[in-house]
């Protein structure tokens, strides 16, 4: 039986008190916030190389970068990276301790394996910070629990501090689903209501019923172009995330960790349970290729979201969150348009988060960590928030200002659907027991998953063939780069 240990962070006891707070307030928590005035004069003056994660949203966080070099006298470089390079490029220099970055951008599933090559951040506050440990923990405090853990490794130090959140939610046109004529016909196909979908029978449907072809109706009109239900990332990119979310939202996980009877983790027991959830998992996301556009068998998270914006798609299952308030330009591109987004189904969205952590081998680990504290903190969040960033601070979700009309589209979509997820009972726990953020192997084992599970969607290998698979690769690199056992369940 999985044995689940009652979240034990201390770091999160904080957080917890400042969570009660703000769930019983909905407003921000009166205490001052760190921001760039609170950074202290920065004797080293080295520059510092900085490693950001590509997207449409890096541009939001320059002005801020910036102002930190401003008020410091530090300058910083940046870098940008797509996923499929950060984990081979930063791993690479990691490990060979060069030092070329002095800020590494760490994706959450590969904290614990880089963890040794990284300064905690308790450890550089207590060397750079004039509050000591003490100042450090009064701002963790604005970050949710959740995220935390997941810039934490398996013993609880934080090793990077949040700054932006990819959780996976589902995007619809709530337009189409709320059209009396799509809703009627609907009903007289299906047998039941069209509503957002909260089975995956239901997101099934949905994506069928709303694939049409140039020239049918759609809301009573013909359309000018195909029209596809869904739109999914089935391209060797970042597949398995999906993958994820279909095997969370049944309660278990790619692999399950034993822990002993003090809660230390013991092992990774690959069961019969999990064989299944990955193989019916592969099997679903094959079943919705007909009802996407031929594009996404080999599209990234990119080519899904244009599909959206464009109106050539009704939704997505599970797509990230950052993208929320590009995706409402369908509502611009597109007459009565209406993009809305709710917690995957299950509420087991892909979660985590890019968090900046400092290398061992900076030149100038004391810049770093200021670099890394500004870019985190509430003020920081708050203005690249308010132009659309995916900020992921709890202290700015929870401010009600962002609920009204004028602030909806760049924060309080996000922020609403975020909070949901986030506070859904039992969901801390579910997230502190995942195999991402407990092995110092995921990193490899990650990038394994996304070429098989895309070699399943294409046919090179059978969804049986591709369980067999990862389950022979999952416990061979995790017993051979990683310090918790792992066996498969007989």
């Amino acid at each position: 039986m999985r044995k689940r240990k009652s979240v034990a962070l201390g770091l999160m006891v904080l957080a917890v008190a400042t969570l009660l707070v703000l769930t019983v307030t909905g407003e921000a928590s009166a205490v001052k916030r760190f921001g760039l005035a609170d950074i202290p004069k920065i004797k080293n003056k080295r520059p510092i190389h900085v490693a950001v994660h590509a997207g449409p949203h890096v541009a939001l966080s320059r002005p801020f970068i910036d102002k930190f070099s401003e008020h410091t006298g530090v300058k910083v470089t940046v870098e940008e990276m797509i996923m499929s390079v950060i984990y081979p490029k930063i791993n690479a220099d990691l490990l060979s301790g060069t030092g070329a970055y002095d800020v590494t951008v760490v994706e959450a599933s590969t904290t614990n394996e880089w963890a040794p090559y990284l300064w905690s951040l308790h450890e550089m506050a207590q060397k750079f910070d004039p509050g000591g440990v003490a100042a450090f923990e009064e701002d963790m405090k604005g970050q949710h629990p959740v995220m935390l853990r997941c810039a934490s490794d398996i013993n609880g130090r934080v090793m990077g501090i949040p700054y932006y959140t990819y959780q996976q939610v589902m995007f619809l046109r709530q337009d189409a689903v709320d059209d009396p004529i799509e809703k009627e016909n609907f009903k007289k196909k299906y047998g039941y209501e069209l509503a957002p979908p909260t089975e995956w029978k239901h997101m099934y449907d949905l994506a069928q019923f709303f694939t049409r072809k140039k020239g049918e109706l759609f809301k009573g009109k013909a359309l000018g172009h195909d029209l596809y239900g869904t739109s999914i990332m089935a391209g060797r990119y970042e597949i398995n995330d999906e993958i994820s979310t279909l095997i969370w939202s049944r309660g278990t996980d790619w692999r399950t960790l034993i822990r002993d009877k003090k809660g230390k983790p013991k092992e990774f027991v690959i069961t019969k349970e999990n064989k299944e959830a990955l193989r019916w998992a592969l099997t679903f996301y094959k079943s919705l290729l007909p009802y996407v556009s031929p594009g996404c068998i080999s599209g990234h998270w990119d080519y899904v979201f244009s599909q959206l914006q464009k109106g050539l798609a009704i939704s997505s299952p599970f797509l990230y969150c950052p993208l929320v308030s590009f995706s409402c330009a369908v509502e611009d591109a597109v007459p009565g348009a209406k993009m809305w987004h709710y917690p995957c189904v299950g509420y087991r969205g892909y979660v985590g988060n890019f968090h900046h952590a400092v290398s061992k081998y900076s030149k100038n680990p004391e810049a770093s960590y200021w670099f890394v504290r500004y870019i985190a903190s509430y003020e920081a969040q708050k203005g690249m928030a308010e132009q659309g960033w995916s900020a992921l601070r709890y202290d700015v979700l929870k401010d009600l200002k962002y609920q009204k009309p004028e602030w909806r589209r760049n924060v309080g979509k996000r922020a609403a659907v975020l909070v949901r997820v986030w506070n859904e009972p039992g969901y801390l726990d579910f997230v502190n027991d995942l195999f991402y953020f407990n092995s110092d192997a995921a990193g490899k084992i990650y990038e394994m998953e996304i070429i098989l599970c895309h070699e399943a969607m294409t046919g090179q290998r059978t969804i049986d063939r591709t369980v067999e698979e990862i389950t022979k690769q999952s416990i061979e690199l995790q017993n051979k780069f990683g310090s918790i056992p792992m066996r498969e369940e007989k």
